[in-house]
């Protein structure tokens, strides 16, 4: 289990929603089309217990970016936009706890899937709005 295995799981996920024309694991506000995401791992905490049992709880940031055409009387339509993106993301996410397709080893158990924290902001004087989702994953590992 690495943080790489479950960033490549997430970004599946956010490929599949329609809305989002590009997803990318590097921080870039470059995109071929809006509105698009980045997925950022943050680390990993660990929990002992008991002496065969280790919690990890894997962070990530999910950035969801729109480009604002602009035009600031468009802030609140483009910022309307990504409310809407904000919350698909994290319904899709509180819908697939278990992230479904994923692959772990017999010593993990996936524990579920937690959308914690989340703030929208104007980035570069309004240029874009962009949404910032915390997600943890609980794992228990089962140690030898």
């Amino acid at each position: 289990m690495s943080l790489v295995t479950l960033k490549e799981q997430i970004k599946s996920k956010l490929d599949l929603i329609d809305n989002i024309q590009q997803v990318e694991d590097y921080p870039t506000i470059d995109f071929n089309g809006y509105p698009s995401a980045v997925v950022r791992s943050m680390g990993v905490d660990n929990d002992y217990e008991t002496t065969c049992e280790n919690l990890e709880t894997y962070r990530f940031e999910i950035y969801l970016v729109i480009e604002n055409s602009g035009d600031l009387y468009n802030l609140s339509k483009t910022r309307g936009a990504v409310e809407e993106l904000f919350d698909e993301v994290r319904d899709n996410f509180d819908n697939d706890e278990f992230l479904s397709g994923l692959s772990l080893p017999s010593d993990r158990q996936l524990l579920g899937v937690l959308p914690a924290l989340g703030e929208i902001h104007e980035v570069e004087e309004g240029k874009y709005v962009e949404a910032v989702i915390i997600l943890n994953i609980r794992v228990s590992k089962q140690l030898s």
